[in-house]
């Protein structure tokens, strides 16, 4: 496998190549050590091929703690990536990047990270939410200490209703011991004023927030429930 990884005459035959990539993952899902050819597939995430980079990535996020020696280079890789103009290449690279969970790696994200999280592209956005609740998994201190909760409160109001799903689901994750993300009435009546844009996940998600939140008083107990009863006909 080395051999052909290191073969310009393979690595220029784009079926060639891929086919070898396939072979590595398949001795890695099989429980075979493979890491020994980590730095050729570093190499090889420079494509355009989609389907190549996503088997390289993740192989990366395999190994990369067992070669945390050539750690960076996929690193560098990966945030390279980031920036990519195809935005399915930036989402991917994005998650591969949050799920390396090396003890140096927090500094390495935050840059792409918040730059996600205001990217055109809604795959890329609700991708680095989730890229949130996964650092925060691993570095929790780290995101407590940044601003990044105050900006997952702020895409609350972000124009895809997956994004919004995602941000509530990593609210509620990164605050669980502070029973979940804070809800006043201001949140609830956007939130289900939008309620039809969201799929079944994402109005289940909004229905646990109006099901923990407490109305100030009566009327506003009321505006509630003509929302849910116009909202969920």
């Amino acid at each position: 496998l080395k051999v052909a990884l290191n073969s310009i005459k393979i690595m220029k035959d784009q079926v060639k190549r891929r086919e070898v990539i396939k072979k590595v993952i398949a001795y890695m899902t099989l429980g075979i050590d493979v890491s020994r050819v980590f730095s050729e597939m570093v190499m090889a995430a420079s494509t355009k091929d989609p389907v190549q980079k996503k088997m390289v990535y993740h192989y990366l996020c395999t190994y990369a703690h067992q070669k945390s020696d050539l750690a960076l280079l996929a690193i560098n890789t990966l945030q390279k990536d980031c920036a990519d103009e195809d935005p399915m290449v930036r989402g991917l690279a994005l998650r591969s990047l949050c799920s390396l969970r090396l003890a140096n790696v927090a500094e390495y994200i935050m840059v792409p990270l918040r730059n996600s999280l205001n990217d055109p592209s809604p795959y890329v956005r609700k991708t680095a939410v989730l890229g949130v609740a996964k650092l925060f998994s691993f570095q929790p201190t780290t995101v407590k200490e940044s601003d990044l909760v105050d900006v997952l409160y702020n895409m609350l109001r972000d124009k895809d209703p997956q994004v919004i799903s995602n941000v509530i689901h990593a609210l509620d994750e990164i605050l669980s011991n502070e029973g979940g993300m804070t809800i006043n009435s201001n949140i609830i009546m956007y939130l289900l004023n939008r309620t039809r844009e969201f799929n079944e996940w994402g109005q289940c998600c909004i229905l646990d927030l109006v099901a923990r939140y407490q109305p100030t008083n009566q009327d506003e107990m009321f505006d509630i429930m003509n929302l849910l009863e116009e909202r969920l006909k």
